[in-house]
């Protein structure tokens, strides 16, 4: 009896140390890739679209201002791309772009469905934001993701 307590003890230590060793590995690599800036007016459908949701109360992202939006050659669509690479033997669950607004920006467009990355892959995701015409593209990223139900995030400059 004594000898099969002290295999339970070793088996349970195993273990631990184990989930111990994923947790402190589990990394993700983030980079910002490019920003691609389309006027209003190029984009007169998605703006149009846009407005129509959130006067429908139908628009899924965040909204940064209530003010009401003027008309499409006043913005730009901003959108931001990232290269995530997950160096961890776990998936990456729910991994989230949120950009801090500035004066001017008027909303970011949110997702229709989370985003997941298994262990070893590598992705490219993108956020994008409805701006005044004249802003630059420079913001902060906060960047959320889950292992194992553990929440990670990373802040990036992303424009520069």
């Amino acid at each position: 009896m004594k000898a099969f307590a002290i295999i339970l003890i070793v088996v349970v230590l195993a273990a631990v140390i184990g989930v111990g060793w994923l947790y402190l590995n589990a990394r993700m690599d983030i980079r910002f890739i490019s920003c691609v800036a389309n006027d209003g007016v190029d984009q007169a459908e998605v703006f149009d679209a846009l407005k129509t949701r959130i006067k429908n109360s139908t628009f899924v992202g965040t909204r940064f201002t209530n003010e009401e939006a003027g008309t499409a050659d006043q913005y730009q669509f901003l959108t931001y791309t990232l290269r995530f690479d997950n160096h961890s033997f776990l998936k990456a669950e729910v991994i989230e772009i949120r950009i801090t607004p500035m004066q001017g920006d008027v909303l970011q467009i949110g997702e229709e469905y989370a985003h997941d990355l298994p262990a070893g892959q590598q992705t490219d995701l993108t956020a994008t934001i409805l701006t005044a015409r004249n802003m630059h593209a420079v913001r902060e990223a906060t960047v959320t993701w889950y292992f194992w139900g553990l929440p990670f995030t990373e802040k990036l400059t992303l424009g520069r």
